[in-house]
């Protein structure tokens, strides 16, 4: 009886050590990545402060990157996107973030909502068609496409409304280049935007 049970403890033993083989131990964890604002010139957009209120209305996005994983295309009929390497917040919802904090730094309304604070004057909507690494060849680049919509608020027709489409080069293939070169585009697209917006409201 004691031979038996000594026998079953081993066996118990070496199937434990060969699950643990199997299963490789500790997973690589996820690594989180985010558009950040950039410096930008205010130059342009220098004395157009008023007390008007705006509001950030959360940004809309094309359904294939409704996703935290950062995508990434090799070809135009190619659509992957990283395992491990993901957004820290949903695109549409960190684009619309940093757009606030680009309007706070402008200085051109009394107050920069994200969401509604009693009767807002204005509003600015944005639409992310593309936020993409593109791994084509030899070459490395960043890709957005979007469409940004400055209005009155209760009013449909914009007083400026301008579509992005652009890509900026990568240094190395991986996320964290592509989440800088997409933060640089960003900010190109925002600076023109605040410009725009400083002439027409």
């Amino acid at each position: 009886m004691k031979a038996n049970r000594l026998f079953a403890i081993a066996a118990l033993l070496s199937v434990s050590m060969l699950t643990g083989c199997i299963g490789g131990g500790t997973t690589e964890p996820s690594r989180y990545y985010t558009v950040s604002a950039e410096s930008i010139s205010t130059a342009a957009v220098a004395g157009a402060t008023s007390d008007a209120r705006i509001h950030v209305k959360k940004f809309t996005i094309d359904p294939s990157y409704q996703r935290s994983n950062i995508v990434y295309r090799e070809s135009p009929y190619d659509f992957s996107f990283y395992s491990l390497d993901l957004w820290a917040t949903r695109p549409e919802q960190m684009l619309t973030q940093v757009a606030g904090e680009y309007l706070v730094k402008s200085n051109l309304f009394k107050s920069v909502d994200l969401k509604p604070m009693g009767k807002p004057d204005f509003e600015l909507l944005g639409n992310v068609d593309a936020i993409e690494e593109i791994d084509e060849g030899g070459s490395q680049e960043a890709h957005l496409a979007m469409q940004l919509t400055f209005r009155k608020v209760g009013e449909d027709s914009p007083l400026w409304e301008k579509r992005y489409d652009e890509r900026q080069s990568m240094s190395k293939r991986d996320a964290h280049s592509a989440a800088e070169a997409l933060s640089k585009l960003y900010a190109k697209f925002m600076q023109d935007a605040l410009e725009n917006i400083a002439r027409v409201k």
